[in-house]
């Protein structure tokens, strides 16, 4: 199956500062693909490229089956956008804003009462006096209004309280239940953790990591940790836990292993041998953070000598 995104070294320069250098990707279709990375790292300005708002310097890029250089008005036409500043009108009620850009793309008038619906909407209210939560989702709705197959989510629960960042996740999660593509940008560790099929790391405008949660978490080589709780702890079982170098934590022990299945297939060996109680037995891999952190330790603020006077990063 052909590709929704396909970036193939993809480059972008303000002046003499390269914001994103040499990027390569593909996104499946009916996936959340999350581009997770630092401050700075490059996530806005690949979905500048990508949704046509910023020209692409070197590389190509197609989305939705169009050459995104060549065929800019199509890949317009198959896309939904919601940057972390929206460009409703906040003069015009949530119903006004929604229609208005029902007309700007020639859809449905019927979409927009039913997407008020479904997502529950004031309909009535001033864009400007909603709250931050109901902003974000009516940023959302209105880049549903002409129906893309392909969402790009920039930083959607950014400066959002827990409940509604809570909100726009779960209204995340079954947009892409009904189909929807989403390309989601993110350095909300917790968003990473949940939402992405396949996420990719980017540091200082390249990417540095791509796969799934469980192939990311095999690149930094941290091992799984075992935690348990054994009753009573012997000398002979402090011997074997020695090479492992145990570190309490509250009631538990905790040791990182390179081979779990090893590891335990010995420890339950010396459970019958030596006759003690297992109180507590679990594993962890590392965490997406831990991943995150390891594969970005060297980002650093990366300052733009930019004609503009500050192109988005």
């Amino acid at each position: 199956m052909k590709p929704v995104i396909e970036a193939k070294n993809l480059t972008k320069r303000y002046g003499d500062f390269t914001a994103v250098e040499g990027i390569s990707f593909e996104v499946k279709k009916g996936e959340i693909f999350g581009f997770l990375g630092p401050n700075g790292a490059g996530k806005t300005t690949t979905v500048r490229m990508l949704s046509t708002l910023t020209s692409i310097t070197e590389g190509e890029a197609y989305v939705n089956g169009y050459d995104v250089r060549r065929e800019k008005k199509a890949v317009k036409k198959t896309i939904g956008v919601v940057q972390d500043v929206s460009n409703l009108y906040d003069e015009l009620t949530v119903e006004e804003n929604l229609r208005f850009l029902a007309k700007l793309y020639d859809a449905p008038v019927e979409n927009v009462s039913k997407l008020i619906k479904d997502f529950n909407l004031p309909a009535k209210k001033k864009f400007g006096k909603l709250s931050s939560g109901y902003k974000r989702r009516t940023a959302i709705v209105a880049a549903l209004i002409h129906e893309p197959p392909l969402l790009f989510l920039d930083e959607p629960t950014v400066a959002l309280d827990v409940q509604s960042a809570k909100l726009v996740r779960s209204m995340i999660q079954l947009l892409n239940k009904e189909g929807k593509t989403i390309f989601l940008t993110t350095h909300n560790m917790a968003e990473a953790e949940t939402l992405p099929h396949r996420i990719a790391i980017i540091n200082r405008g390249k990417i540095v990591a791509i796969g799934k949660r469980n192939e990311l978490r095999k690149l930094v080589g941290k091992g799984v940790k075992v935690r348990f709780r054994v009753e009573p702890l012997s000398n002979r079982l402090l011997r074997f836990l020695e090479p492992y170098s145990p570190k309490p934590d509250g009631d538990t022990l905790v040791v990182v292993v390179e081979d779990p299945d090893a590891f335990l297939d010995e420890f339950w060996r010396l459970k019958g041998e030596l006759g003690f109680k297992v109180l507590h037995l679990s594993t962890e891999l590392p965490s997406i953070e831990e991943v995150f952190l390891q594969l970005t330790e060297s980002n650093e603020d990366r300052e733009r000598p930019c004609a503009c006077g500050g192109c988005p990063l």
